[in-house]
């Protein structure tokens, strides 16, 4: 075999080993759901409420939730967070004790720049969620005003491209991210690889027969 045809021959499994290696990270990696990571933000912007409001957990509370498709989306889950930290937790105003409000004000979903850890790696992007909550929690005694404001809690982490579509599906009619565009350069570079890598490998196959 001539020195050509086995630098060629190198060339063709360092793109299958590097391609296949790609594919596996790809397939070991389960990002959460964007559905998932606003209902944990959303419980992290709620603690955080309950860190500065120190109020007792053993205080009997009303709570009450904003209406709209939106506040129904988070329903479930500040039910919940306010469940684990009151033991007395009612959604009448039948009992003494402190009524809070709560409501979504704001969710939003953003993706970064597209980029690519090696010069055959699938692109990756920053995923970026973030969730305010307003609260007003109120002393049903004497109608005092105890805390008043909002909330708000972030999570940021990486994501490939190819993963966007499947990981807003369950909740991009609340939030929904732009997705990324390629790059010029990467428009530019991608056909060359195919096209080259096609030539190698018709190379190798008459180089072979012959």
């Amino acid at each position: 075999m001539s020195p050509l045809s086995r630098f060629a021959h190198i060339v063709l499994a360092t793109l299958l080993v590097s391609g296949t290696m790609e594919c596996l990270r790809a397939a070991e990696k389960h990002p959460k759901s964007n559905e998932g990571i606003l209902f944990q933000v959303c419980d992290k912007a709620v603690q955080d409420f309950f860190t500065e409001t120190r109020i007792t957990d053993t205080t009997q509370i009303v709570l009450k939730i904003g209406g709209g498709e939106i506040n129904g989306f988070f329903a479930q889950t500040l039910i919940e967070s306010f469940r684990r930290q009151f033991s007395s937790l009612y959604v009448q105003q039948s009992v003494p004790g402190v009524e809070i409000s709560a409501s979504i004000r704001e969710v939003s979903v953003a993706y970064g720049e597209p980029f690519s850890e090696s010069f055959l790696s699938a692109r990756k992007c920053e995923r970026q969620i973030e969730v305010d909550v307003r609260l007003t929690a109120v002393r049903l005694g004497d109608g005092k005003i105890l805390w008043a404001g909002s909330k708000s809690a972030s999570y940021a982490d990486t994501v490939f491209v190819s993963e966007i579509q499947n990981i807003q599906q369950s909740s991009e009619h609340i939030a929904r991210g732009v997705m990324p565009v390629r790059s010029a350069m990467e428009r530019f570079i991608e056909p060359f690889i195919i096209v080259s890598a096609a030539g190698v490998a018709i190379y190798l196959f008459f180089t072979i027969r012959s």
